[in-house]
């Protein structure tokens, strides 16, 4: 079995949020390799976060969340728009590649990285290519 360092999480905001988002994101995160730790640097878990009723992001973009050391492993956010502007698949994939040149230039300035993290991007590559039945 492949072990890949990466994790697909999301945060919805409840009440009535764009389903689009959400059931691009259930299909993404039932890819079964996804989120098995390996030995790298650090792992990667990218938390989508889908605005509703209940919650909306207080910023935009992307942004490094947290870095727990013990378990070697980064948290990278990603408030969406409320509504995808054009294919929400291909909107969050681009995300997620967006996510992970975050993560890597974060990875280099504190020297916890000397090169980009290639799972990670295999891993997102693959994601293109896994189209859902």
């Amino acid at each position: 079995m492949l072990l890949v360092p990466l994790s697909l999480k999301s945060i919805i905001g409840g009440g009535i949020e764009d389903k689009r988002w959400t059931s691009v994101l259930d299909s993404l995160r039932g890819v079964p390799e996804l989120g098995r730790p390996s030995n790298v640097p650090f792992n990667l878990t990218v938390t989508y976060l889908v605005p509703g009723e209940v919650y909306v992001p207080k910023f935009s973009g992307i942004r490094i969340g947290s870095f727990l050391a013990d378990f070697r492993s980064l948290v990278v956010q990603v408030a969406l728009p409320r509504h995808p502007e054009k294919d929400a698949r291909e909107e969050l994939l681009d995300l997620l590649d967006e996510a992970i040149a975050r993560a890597e230039a974060w990875g280099k300035r504190k020297k916890l990285l000397s090169g980009p993290l290639e799972e990670a991007r295999r891993a997102a590559f693959e994601l293109r290519e896994v189209r859902p039945d």
